[in-house]
């Protein structure tokens, strides 16, 4: 989930991706759930998943320091589930590929 990726890198470097990075995890993202789309949704969702990380930093919804990227992954691209600030977040993504159909399994 991208904006559990957003999370970690703020987390460990004290700033937030890069739009290029950002940019590159969002299509690591989609080839990794073997998803296409298009290059405007691809931004979209991008946009999003950095305002949802924001958000929960700013609305103090998590303490920055209890942002464990260890606990919030279970490989370097598998976000844990289990992991009760990777649902709040989940909760928190109206535009995941299970709510999105025009999104195609490539």
């Amino acid at each position: 989930m991208l904006s559990c990726a957003e999370l970690a890198a703020f987390a460990l470097q004290g700033a937030w991706l890069s739009e290029a990075n950002l940019a590159e995890s969002t299509r690591i993202w989609f080839a990794r759930n073997h998803l296409t789309t298009g290059w405007l949704d691809r931004v979209t969702l991008a946009r999003r998943a950095h305002a949802i990380a924001q958000d929960v930093v700013l609305l103090d919804i998590v303490q920055l320091t209890t942002i464990i990227p260890a606990r919030r992954f279970t490989d370097a691209m598998t976000v844990n589930y289990a992991d009760a600030l990777v649902t709040k977040i989940w909760h928190r993504c109206p535009d995941c590929p299970q709510h999105r159909e025009e999104w195609r399994r490539s």
